[in-house]
């Protein structure tokens, strides 16, 4: 059942813009609704409904912290139907308003650059396909990342039509935890990875029946911030290098809040910061504020 919570969790997570209910879920795991609460529940020490509500307030904090969009923007890229519902909720979360929040963390637009410099550079990916394993525990906590035997554990079956898959795992909570917006001290707050691979163009998965911890994830053409490093311990870096430089270009491209993902190569890592392109009337929004 825990497998089952966990596509729930993800779903979850992948839905935070939808309005969509218990029931939906329960039609998509092919459990009742009650099965759901009351499972879910054991697993996350929390109600599914209070779970969205908590990872959507996270983004949010994230898109506080870190861009310049509109409040009432960021209402609706967080689920919310209006900014006074937003505001409520987030005031109960965080004990300050929204504009408060932001104007009380402003000093997250001057973190103090690392010893280390970085090549940061604003790219277009490719559509590809990964596959994911969801592990509930920080990256620094789990063994073997970066090898592709690690990551493919339980593909064996699949070695060949991944092909030259490249290592990679995706962080859902490294953005809330960098603004400290995560109470990792809670249950149900654990620090969540995502172990998988990253397929070549030509590599596809569709009509493979994967195991079941596994899932398909398609990762459409879009912009991200790409830093190079060299060793894992030098992630928390590389991400403030990256925040560092794509902040001030805000009038062209902005954090999304959506994972970041590391990439291992055969020489060198690569973080993945993804980011939308900041539209006109994103702009004048944002300027009116």
């Amino acid at each position: 059942m825990f497998n089952a919570m966990s596509r729930a969790e993800i779903w979850l997570q992948d839905t935070l813009d939808q309005a969509l209910s218990i029931e939906d879920l329960a039609n998509h795991l092919g459990y009742s609704a009650s099965q759901v609460r009351r499972q879910f529940r054991q697993c996350f020490n929390t109600s599914p409904s209070g779970y969205r509500e908590q990872r959507r307030l996270e983004r949010a904090a994230v898109l506080l912290s870190l861009t310049s969009q509109n409040i009432a923007q960021i209402a609706i890229r967080c689920g919310y139907l209006n900014h006074s519902s937003f505001s409520r909720a987030f005031q109960r979360r965080y004990q300050l308003t929204p504009r408060h929040y932001r104007q009380a963390i402003s000093g997250m637009r001057h973190l103090t650059a690392p010893e280390q410099q970085f090549t940061i550079t604003i790219e277009k990916s490719r559509p590809r396909q990964a596959v994911f394993m969801r592990v509930y525990e920080a990256p620094e906590a789990i063994s073997g990342l970066g090898s592709k035997k690690h990551h493919a554990n339980h593909l064996s079956c699949f070695e060949a039509q991944l092909g030259q898959a490249t290592p990679t795992i995706a962080l859902p909570d490294l953005l809330a935890d960098k603004v400290e917006a995560l109470d990792t001290s809670a249950l149900q707050n654990k620090l969540r990875t995502d172990i998988g691979l990253y397929l070549e163009p030509s590599t596809t998965l569709e009509n493979l029946a994967l195991p079941v911890a596994y899932r398909r994830v398609d990762s459409p053409s879009q912009h991200f911030a790409k830093t190079c490093f060299e060793h894992f311990d030098q992630l928390s870096d590389a991400l403030t290098s990256t925040l560092l430089t794509v902040i001030p270009q805000e009038h062209s491209f902005h954090i999304s809040g959506e994972s970041p993902r590391v990439l291992w190569h055969s020489d060198h890592l690569e973080l993945r910061v993804p980011l939308l392109r900041q539209t006109r009337t994103e702009k004048v929004l944002s300027d009116a504020y």
